[in-house]
C-alpha cells in the first residue's frame, strides 16, 4: 500500500513567558483576578511559577501591551480591564494564525489605524503624548531585543488609539492586539529586524508621532498608511 505524503506546518516552540501570560489570563477569565486587583510582586510571581524574574517581566510587559494590566511606579502591577469575549482563544492564539490571516489583519489595520491616527491628531491631550514618546524611546533602545521591540511597537499603536479618547476605537484595537504582536514579530523577523530595517521602522513611527503632535491629521493618516503598506509588502512576500 502506497504511503501518503502529508505536508505539515512547522511547530513553533512556545516561550516560557507566553505560558506565564496565558496562566495569568486564565485567572482573569475565571474571575479569580478582577479589574483593580493588584498582582503579586515580580519576585513572588517568579517563585510561584518557578521561573526567573526576567521571564515574569516579559510576561507582564506583554499583558501591559495588550492593555490588561498597568504598572504603577512604586506601587506594583494592577489589572485594568478584561473582556472575556475577546479571548475565546489563548493569549498566544496568534501562533495558530495562518498566513492568509496575516494579510487580512494588515487590511483591518489599514482601515482602522489610518482613521485612528487622524482622530488622535485632532483629539489628543498633552499627557497622551507621553506614552507615545516612551514607546518610541523603548523602540529605539531595543537594539536587537525582539520582545522589547515588539512590545514597544504595540504600545505605540495602542497609545495612539487611547489618544482618540474614543472608547469603542480603543476596544477595537485592543481586540486584535494579540495577533498584532505576532504580525509585528513575523514582520521584524522577515525583513525589518536588521540595523537598516530597524532604523527605517523607527523613522516611520517617528513621522506618525510628529504629525500627531503637530495636529496634522492628514499627514498622520498618510504616514500611518505608508507604514502599514510597507508592512503589507513584507507580509505579502512571506505569503507568496
Amino acid at each position: 500500500m502506497e504511503e501518503l505524503e502529508l505536508k505539515y506546518e512547522p511547530v513553533r516552540a512556545r516561550k516560557v513567558y507566553e505560558e506565564v501570560s496565558d496562566s495569568i489570563l486564565n485567572r482573569l477569565k475565571s474571575g479569580h483576578l478582577k479589574p483593580g486587583d493588584k498582582l503579586e510582586s515580580v519576585e513572588q510571581l517568579g517563585k510561584s511559577f518557578n521561573v526567573s524574574k526576567s521571564t515574569i517581566r516579559e510576561a507582564l510587559s506583554g499583558l501591559r501591551a495588550m492593555g490588561e494590566v498597568e504598572m504603577r511606579q512604586g506601587e506594583g502591577t494592577y489589572v485594568t480591564y478584561f473582556d472575556a469575549s475577546r479571548f475565546s482563544l489563548p493569549a498566544a492564539s496568534a501562533l495558530l494564525m495562518q498566513r492568509e490571516d496575516m494579510r487580512e489583519l494588515t487590511q483591518v489595520r489599514k482601515i482602522l489605524e489610518v482613521g485612528v491616527s487622524g482622530l488622535a491628531a485632532r483629539s489628543y491631550q498633552e499627557e497622551d503624548l507621553i506614552p507615545m514618546e516612551e514607546a518610541l524611546k523603548a523602540m529605539k533602545n531595543a537594539q536587537g531585543e525582539e520582545e522589547l521591540g515588539e512590545q514597544a511597537d504595540l504600545a505605540f499603536h495602542l497609545a495612539i488609539a487611547k489618544a482618540t479618547h474614543n472608547q469603542m476605537l480603543i476596544n477595537l484595537l485592543k481586540s486584535v492586539s494579540g495577533i498584532m504582536v505576532e504580525l509585528m514579530r513575523e514582520t521584524r523577523r522577515l525583513i525589518l529586524y536588521t540595523e537598516e530595517g530597524n532604523a527605517k521602522l523607527f523613522r516611520e513611527h517617528q513621522l506618525i508621532y510628529e504629525a500627531i503632535k503637530q495636529r496634522k491629521p492628514d499627514m498622520a493618516q498618510k504616514y500611518m498608511l505608508d507604514h502599514l503598506v510597507a508592512v503589507d509588502q513584507v507580509i505579502s512576500k512571506y505569503i507568496e
